[in-house]
């Protein structure tokens, strides 16, 4: 195969042996440093699989497994610096007061809120009595 000029090729032995089906056992040293050259910026791994003679899925298959190898229990949760702030209670949201009493006269609706005393709710109703048809 031709060398290229900026893809790295391995000089040493990359099949450790072939089995009957014809797949091969990589050398473990050859797996781990296409592994390195694959991570490095800008570089082909299609390209860089194609001039070591490796099929370039397989390499990403190398890639993707090195890097859960290299992802401990460190990698995976980071700290971070957490500051308390007593806070004060929300303000309560502007709402309309809860109706208690709903009356509809001539097609007006008079609304009574909630929390409207007996004395109130009987001078509605009276007023409402004397203007009724």
């Amino acid at each position: 195969m031709e060398v290229c000029g900026h893809t790295p090729v391995w000089e040493g032995q990359r099949v450790e042996r072939t089995n009957a089906r014809g797949r091969h056992t990589y050398v473990l040293a050859f797996k781990r440093w296409i592994v390195e050259q694959a991570q490095r910026p800008g570089m082909s791994v299609a390209g860089l699989a194609l001039s070591n003679q490796v099929n370039a899925n397989q390499l990403r298959r190398w890639v993707q497994l090195h890097g859960k190898a290299n992802a401990g229990p460190s990698a995976a949760a980071t700290l971070l610096p957490v500051t308390i702030v007593a806070r004060t209670a929300p303000a309560a949201p502007e709402r309309p007061p809860a109706v208690a009493v709903e009356i509809e006269v001539a097609g007006a609706i008079v609304r009574v809120p909630d929390g409207a005393t007996a004395t109130t709710l009987r001078m509605v109703l009276t007023c409402l009595r004397g203007t009724a048809p």
